[in-house]
C-alpha cells in the first residue's frame, strides 16, 4: 500500500494513542489531505523512528490513523492518532508536497499459548513494581527542598496520574500496552516494535521492567543514546 509518510521522534505501537502538533507547511498539507472528503488514504499515514532521511528500506514503522483532528485559525493542526498495525517500509517518493511511502503490512501473532499464559502473571508482577518504583523516584526527587505538605501533594498526584494497570489476557495487546508505558529509550522501543510476536515482546519486557525498576530503586536514570537527543520540527 502507499501511503503519506511522517518520520517522527517517536516510536509508536498498534492500539496505542499518540498526540500530534501539526504546524510545518508539509505536513499541515498532508493533514488536509487526509481527512478531505474521498481521500485515497482514509485518515492513515506512515510513522516510523528514522528521522527524516531516505534509507528506509526494510524498517518496520507503524500505520496511524486519525482519530481526532482540530483545525486551529492559522492553519496548525492537533490531532490525536492511533497505532493500527506495524508494516515494513519500502521506497519513499518524495516528489510531491509531502512524502508518500510504500508499506507492506506484517503479520501480527501472539506466540505460543503456554508461554504466554506463565508469562503474563510475571509480567503483570513486574509492570506493578515498575509503577511503584516510578512513583517513589519522582515523589523522592520532588521532595528535595520541598515542606512535608509540598511532598504529600506530589505523592497523591502520582497516585492520580500512574494507577494501576491491568493487562489484558491477550499477549499481543498486553505486549503492546507494557511497551507503552515502559519509559525506555527510543532505540530499544524500536527493538521491541520489530519483534515477531506477543510472546517474544514480553519476554523481552520482562526483563525490561526489571532492569527499569532496579535502575531506579538505585536512583539512576537510564541511559540515553546519542540517537535519542535528535530533534525533529514536528
Amino acid at each position: 500500500m502507499r501511503l503519506p509518510y511522517f518520520p517522527l521522534h517517536v516510536v509508536l505501537f498498534p492500539h496505542l494513542p499518540l498526540p500530534l502538533h501539526i504546524f510545518e507547511e508539509r505536513y499541515r498539507a498532508m493533514t488536509r489531505d487526509l481527512l478531505a472528503d474521498g481521500s485515497p488514504y482514509s485518515g492513515r499515514f506512515v510513522v516510523s523512528h528514522t528521522g527524516d532521511r531516505d534509507e528506509t528500506a526494510g524498517v518496520i514503522g507503524t500505520v496511524a490513523e486519525v482519530r481526532r483532528a482540530e483545525r486551529f485559525a492559522d492553519g496548525r493542526w492537533a490531532l490525536v492518532v492511533v497505532g493500527a498495525e506495524r508494516v515494513m517500509l519500502g521506497e519513499v517518493d518524495r516528489s510531491g508536497p509531502y512524502a508518500v511511502i510504500e508499506a507492506e503490512p506484517l503479520p501480527e501473532s501472539a506466540g505460543d499459548a503456554s508461554t504466554a499464559g506463565r508469562l503474563l502473571p510475571q509480567v503483570q508482577a513486574a509492570l506493578d513494581a515498575y509503577l511503584d518504583t516510578v512513583k517513589r523516584f519522582v515523589a523522592s526527587a520532588a521532595s528535595v527542598g520541598r515542606d512535608t505538605q509540598e511532598t504529600t501533594d506530589v505523592a497523591a498526584s502520582l497516585d492520580e496520574v500512574l494507577k494501576p494497570i491491568r493487562l489484558p489476557d491477550d499477549p499481543l495487546a498486553a505486549s503492546y500496552a507494557v511497551a507503552g508505558v515502559l519509559q525506555i529509550e527510543l532505540s530499544r522501543k524500536q527493538q521491541l516494535l520489530e519483534l515477531p510476536d506477543g510472546v517474544s515482546r514480553l519476554e523481552a519486557e520482562l526483563n525490561l521492567l526489571r532492569r527499569e525498576a532496579r535502575l531506579l530503586a538505585d536512583g539512576a536514570m537510564p541511559p540515553i543514546s546519542r540517537d535519542d537527543l535528535r530533534y525533529h520540527p514536528n
